[in-house]
């Protein structure tokens, strides 16, 4: 029977007949086969324009993935994916089914890459409300001053978000818990010698000063963040060589001083009597000198975050007028300036491609006078954290001028 005689499969597209060869084909001319459908040479499926494509009528590549019109990678259901089959946006950005950006793990990210929750505020990886330096918040949307109060973000269920009491379970199963190690505790001297030191940097051109106007921004942003702070001249080099370095520093960042307030003094907290002091009552007495010391090192950090930032170290920040004797309140201004210096120290990390994490105390501390101490334990590892960075920033200037 010639090729033209033979019937035509009534699965075949309309217009579909025998071509010279015996070859089944469509209206167009393209091999078509059993099931009707447009084939090449090779047996695979083609379109109109003879096409590579799938069942679905996706176009493929020469590896047979399914692309789009401009050849990028699709899946299914026609959404842009990567080589490794995750969806992404038009730019390449790793995207959930909604469109919306997240990271390698499925965690909604911002155009930066920091994570957020559904209402782009940032968090951290245990889903906490943080700020631009990576501290936890509160509910009030203030720094929260320990891990008990941090608030969670409105995050998307996700298997990295285990309630902390899960995520202690399951390092205490895999056998990974080991106490941190206490931080070594920095001195007055040490921070003394590293603004000696830097300051040395700054006139050998190895710090670059920022201009004028950047370090009349930089006090602007402290008046407004920390009350009881005044911009002033400072002179580092009269502290070299002398045998009472630490008081001489103590006398230009505690220059009242400033005694325990007595019974008869009018103050919100009274004294309490040392024989009395308990771990629930402390002994103001014994306090106050490390408060002093502590006074002393956050103004010290705080000016040595700001020349390693500006390349300012002849203007600094000291106590004013309305610096607080209170004890509570003078504590809660050394704690608001050392915020100030952990956002300054975390941009210059970043810069130095340094790790810095500032420390976060898990539980609150009482109230009143008797959450003093556990105050005054915490600033000190702030202090440390802050001041272990500071180390090695001036570490890094110095090896590459070595």
């Amino acid at each position: 029977m010639p090729p033209s005689a033979k019937p035509v499969p009534a699965n075949a597209p309309a217009g579909s007949y025998f071509n010279k060869q015996g070859q089944l084909v469509n209206k167009q001319g393209q091999r078509i086969n059993d099931k009707g459908q447009a084939v090449n040479k090779d047996g695979h499926l083609v379109n109109s324009n003879n096409q590579r494509i799938n069942e679905r009528g996706q176009l493929l590549n020469k590896s047979g993935q399914a692309v789009d019109a401009k050849n990028r990678l699709i899946n299914e259901n026609g959404h842009l994916i990567n080589a490794q089959g995750k969806l992404v946006n038009e730019k390449g950005s790793l995207v959930d089914t909604q469109g919306r950006l997240v990271n390698h793990t499925g965690r909604l990210v911002n155009t930066e890459g920091h994570l957020i929750d559904r209402d782009g505020k940032r968090v951290n990886v245990d889903g906490v409300l943080i700020d631009k330096t990576g501290r936890p918040l509160d509910k009030d949307g203030k720094v929260a001053r320990d891990q008990a109060s941090a608030a969670k973000g409105n995050n998307e269920p996700h298997e990295q978000l285990l309630a902390p009491s899960l995520k202690q379970k399951a390092l205490e199963w895999r056998g990974k818990v080991t106490p941190p190690p206490a931080p070594p505790k920095l001195t007055i001297a040490d921070v003394t010698s590293r603004m000696m030191d830097a300051e040395k940097m700054v006139k050998n051109g190895i710090i670059e000063s920022s201009p004028p106007a950047a370090r009349v921004a930089r006090d602007a942003a402290i008046s407004a963040g920390v009350t009881g702070v005044v911009s002033a001249p400072i002179n580092i080099a009269s502290y070299a060589g002398s045998t009472a370095t630490a008081e001489s520093i103590k006398a230009a960042y505690v220059p009242v001083p400033m005694v325990p307030p007595t019974p008869v003094a009018k103050s919100s907290v009274e004294r309490p009597d040392p024989s009395a002091a308990t771990p629930a009552t402390p002994d103001l007495g014994a306090l106050y000198p490390r408060m002093n010391d502590d006074q002393a090192l956050v103004f010290c950090l705080a000016n040595h975050s700001m020349g390693l930032k500006f390349g300012d170290l002849k203007t600094g920040f000291v106590p004013d007028q309305s610096w607080s004797k209170e004890p509570l309140e003078r504590m809660s201004q050394m704690e608001n300036l050392m915020d100030f210096s952990e956002e300054h120290t975390k941009e210059l990390a970043e810069t130095h491609e340094l790790y810095f994490k500032p420390y976060l105390p898990a539980e609150k501390a009482a109230d009143g006078v008797e959450g003093l101490e556990a105050r005054l334990d915490t600033l000190e590892k702030r202090i440390a954290s802050v001041g272990k960075v500071h180390g090695s920033i001036q570490t890094k200037y110095e090896m590459a001028t070595a």
